[in-house]
Order: C-alpha cells, then sequence, then structure tokens
C-alpha cells in the first residue's frame, strides 16, 4: 500500500507570524488520520486580564500529483482546549483551542501576565484525511496558513457616540444617547421620540430611514458574546496564499488584477499582486502590504476558505471602543488625535519599514501622496494602503500612536476601509453568524464563489451560485483616501452602502465566534 508521501510545503508568513517546517508525522490508516508538525512563530503576543492575541491555524491536504494543486481544509480530529492529538511544541506558557466545528485551531498564551514573542518548534494538529476528500493511497503534502487574531470577550458595550458622527446610533430623536449593547437577545429599534434605540440613517440607497422601526434577531451577532477578530487586514502575502490553493476553475473568479478588479498586472495604487498563466499563478512584491481591490465577494470568499465569517458593524464597534463610555467624536484608538503618515523609512518597503514623518502619524488617510520607500519608483506605488501594523514599533507603544483599538486590533480606521455586515436592512439583518467551512463554490460559472447559508449576497435566486452580489453588506473605518472623519468609531455614513465594485480602497478581515467556555 502506497502511503501518505510527505512532500516539502513553503513557508506561510503573516504580518509578524511565521509557519514553517510544515512536514507530515504518524499516519494512522484504521482511523484515517495523520500528524501534521510545524513551527509558529509571531512577535510582541500578550494576555492580560482583559485580552490576548492567538494565532488562527487550518490545515490544508493537497495531492502530489494534482495539476495545478488545489488544499483542501481538513478538520481537527479532537476538540477544546489542548485536545488528544495536537500539541503546542517546546514553547512555554501557551495552549491549544479547538473550536466545536474542528475547522482550525488556536494556539495563544495560557497566562495572563505574558507579553513576548512565541517561537515554538514541532508543534501538532492530527487531522482526519478521509473527511476532506483523501484515501490511504493518496500520496499528498500539507499546508498550514496562519492568521494573527485578537480575542473580543464578552461583556456589554456602547454603539454611537452623542450623534458626533455621521450617523450615529442614539437611543431616541430627544436622546443623543449611544446605544448600549447588554446581551444578544432580539434588539427592537424603534421610533419613539424618546427611550429606546433609534437607528439614523446614512441616506444610502435600500436603507432603512432615520426612526424606522425593526427588530435586530437575536441570531444576529451584536458583538455582545465573544469572538476572535482578525488582527489585522488581510494583507497581499495572505491573498495570493489563498488564491494559488484554490482549484483552477476558482482562480479566476478571484483574480485581483483582471478587469473586475484594477485591471493590471502592474503595480497600481500601491497593489503589487499579478497573475499570469494557465492555469493562473499569483505573486506578489510586497506580502505584508494590505490588500486592496477586494468586492465583498471576493471577502466573503477568502473568509469561507479559511472557516472565518464576516463581521458585523456592530462587532466593528465593540472591537474598537471596548466597554468604555463613548467619547464624542473619537477614532479608532479612542481620542481625537490623528496624524496621517506621510514618509515612509527606506527606499525598498521589506516588511519593516516605517513612517518617519510626521513622528506623531498613527493612521493613513488624506490621500496622502507618500515619499521615501517605494514611492520613489514613482506612479503606482506613492498612493495606496501601507503595510500592516506599520504604526506599532517599540517607539510607538500606546494605542494612540500604534493606532490601535481599544482590543489590540490595528488598521482598523484608514488605511482600507472595512467590510462588515450591515444592521441597515432587511437583508443585513438575515446574517446568523454561520463560519464558513473552507469549501467554495463549484457551480459552473460561478466557481469560487463563497457558499455559507445566511452570508450578505447570497444569489437569492439560486442559492446554489453562492455569494455573487453585496446585499447586506457596507463599510466601516474610511480608507487612506477619505478624510479625517471617516475614522471615527461610530461614523456610519457608508455602514449600509450595498458596492460590489473591487476598488483600489476596498479591503477586509474577518472573525471568528467563540465557543468555549
Amino acid at each position: 500500500m502506497v502511503g501518505l508521501v510527505l512532500v516539502g510545503q513553503a513557508p506561510s508568513f503573516a504580518n509578524n507570524l511565521s509557519v514553517t517546517n510544515v512536514t507530515l508525522g504518524t499516519r494512522d490508516p484504521n482511523a484515517h488520520t495523520v500528524v501534521v508538525n510545524f513551527n509558529v512563530s509571531w512577535q510582541n503576543s500578550w494576555r492580560n486580564k482583559i485580552n490576548y492575541d492567538a494565532a488562527w491555524l487550518t490545515v490544508r491536504l493537497i495531492k502530489a500529483q494534482a495539476t495545478p494543486p488545489a488544499a483542501s481544509l481538513c478538520q481537527i480530529t479532537a476538540t477544546g482546549l489542548n485536545p488528544a492529538g495536537t500539541s503546542v511544541g517546546n514553547g512555554s506558557n501557551l495552549q491549544m483551542y479547538v473550536p466545536q466545528d474542528a475547522m482550525g485551531a488556536f494556539l495563544q498564551p495560557a497566562n495572563p501576565g505574558f507579553i513576548g514573542n512565541i517561537n515554538t518548534q514541532n508543534v501538532q494538529l492530527t487531522v482526519n484525511y478521509q473527511n476532506c476528500g483523501f484515501s490511504d493511497t493518496d500520496q499528498i503534502y500539507a499546508s498550514v496558513f496562519g492568521l494573527e487574531m485578537v480575542f473580543i470577550p464578552q461583556g456589554s458595550f456602547y454603539a454611537g457616540d452623542y450623534n458626533t458622527s455621521t450617523a450615529s446610533l442614539n437611543s431616541g430623536s430627544a436622546d443623543s444617547g449611544p446605544w448600549h449593547i447588554t446581551s444578544e437577545n432580539p434588539l427592537p429599534v424603534t421610533n419613539a421620540s424618546s427611550g429606546g434605540y433609534q437607528y439614523v440613517s446614512g441616506g444610502n440607497s435600500g436603507e432603512y430611514a432615520t426612526g424606522s422601526s425593526f427588530t435586530i434577531p437575536g441570531a444576529f451577532p451584536k458583538g455582545y458574546n465573544a469572538f476572535y477578530a482578525m488582527k489585522y487586514e488581510i494583507n497581499e502575502g495572505q491573498w495570493v496564499q489563498f488564491i494559488n490553493s484554490l482549484p483552477a476553475s476558482d482562480r479566476l473568479s478571484r483574480d485581483i488584477s483582471d478587469n473586475n478588479h484594477k485591471n493590471s498586472t502592474n503595480v497600481v495604487y500601491r497593489n503589487t499582486i499579478s497573475c499570469v498563466g494557465t492555469p493562473l499563478v499569483c505573486s506578489t512584491q510586497r506580502p505584508s502590504r494590505a490588500v486592496g481591490y477586494l468586492s465583498w465577494m471576493d471577502v466573503a470568499a477568502f473568509l469561507d476558505w479559511d472557516a472565518l465569517r464576516p463581521m458585523t458593524e456592530l462587532e466593528f464597534e465593540k472591537m474598537a471602543r471596548g466597554p468604555l463610555l463613548p467619547n464624542p467624536g473619537e477614532y479608532i484608538w479612542g481620542n481625537q488625535n490623528a496624524a496621517a503618515a506621510a514618509t515612509i523609512s527606506g527606499t525598498t518597503e521589506d516588511g519593516t519599514e516605517t513612517v518617519v514623518s510626521p513622528a506623531n502619524a498613527n493612521a493613513n488617510y488624506g490621500n496622502t501622496t507618500f515619499t521615501g520607500g517605494d514611492s520613489a519608483q514613482g506612479t503606482g506605488f506613492n498612493q495606496g494602503p501601507l503595510r500592516n501594523g506599520i504604526f506599532a514599533t517599540s517607539a510607538n507603544a500606546t494605542r494612540t500612536s500604534s493606532g490601535a483599538s481599544f482590543y489590540g486590533v490595528m488598521d482598523l480606521g484608514g488605511n482600507l476601509k472595512e467590510r462588515v455586515v450591515t444592521i441597515g436592512n432587511a437583508a443585513g439583518l438575515g446574517f446568523t453568524g454561520i463560519e464558513g467551512d473552507g469549501v467554495l463554490n463549484t457551480t459552473t460559472g460561478y466557481e469560487g464563489n463563497a457558499n455559507t447559508a445566511g452570508w450578505p449576497g447570497m444569489d437569492a435566486g439560486n442559492a446554489a451560485n453562492g455569494v455573487d452580489g453585496a446585499a447586506g453588506s457596507g463599510f466601516r473605518g474610511g480608507s487612506w483616501a477619505d478624510g479625517v472623519n471617516d475614522l471615527r468609531i461610530s461614523d456610519r455614513s457608508e455602514a449600509a452602502r450595498t458596492d460590489t465594485a473591487a476598488l483600489n480602497t476596498y479591503g477586509g478581515r474577518g472573525v471568528r465566534t467563540y465557543d468555549g467556555v
């Protein structure tokens, strides 16, 4: 019998996260399982009394003889905290949490009081290869994809900031107080002249009018329950890994260099991704840079592929503000102190570049034409998104100077617009927070679409087509091309703006519901 053959796999890199030396270990043909071994490291990890960061790790197996190679996400064989068949490796103060659907695992600090770098060898996850489409005789190799995440704890929070931001939520036409979200129970929104929760419209097409009466269902994620959020926006390196893992037919719909996206294989608005050939193969010159030109359908596909889900606009406010009382007009970092990046260090942006002026720069906004860094290469390099987490350096350790949210989520304000599920129309309110399952649509003509039930943009006429629209989605947080007011936590001017386009200011990130105790 031919066993599961080990083949080398390239390392996986996020902004500070590195997954290397992926190998196959012990195989059990009776249980149809195989151990996957690898090393993990990332910088500036923490666990305090409030929250912590983590690495979300998903395992894919690939048939060695497939052309092009297409990766299939495989489930972990046991769930819970430090379950059988898993190991955190030789690092200290670590734990492994596998959620109930077993689609991946969170490697995270175990004890409060930890601040430092993670570097652990021989991490182990055991997967069932039969359940993801492989047989005992297949020659395969493994890939492990990692994303840095931040744990957002359960708890009450406020949405809105006393009507200071555009379309900020309030508690009635005679009461500018914000909404106080205290549970995941159904939330009635009324047109009461005072008291109750009132909806304030941004005036987008199809959006509820100011003062409309409706109910946010109990199943709609309101941000009260705990969840993990991507620490950074999706970057170019992650997007390239994603698209190159797909079957050849799926890659065509996710090609961001085609005429539905940036319409070029050259560098445009600092996007360096190029996709060429048959089958399509994508590459990037700047893997740490946040990736623009993502449509809602693109973001949904990426999240479904990695067993995550879209975030709601209420979760956006929770992860930005935390449990604090709103500060009227506050930006993502909790005050009204904002300074736009202007000059980048060095002459080549290799993932270690910083912003050198102004000295107090903490966000990318205002349609700035950069100097330094890649800008010397000319048009295409001097306006657009920066690398993830560029403002967080050893010299910029505060929330304000690093542009961080209350919980340590980075770049929520500026850089690229954040795709969210809106509360501003019925299409958004139908979202129930189901996680992706790692499998994309296979219907001819709609290959590569997300296909998780209830996600915004699902084809209303034929669910077999998957997410091929954007109904129910919107934007929060502003972008590199927007004004500073768009960076306010509670700005909802575009929260219900449905847009299927893929523009240079559009990016995304995802979340995952915490199902532990």
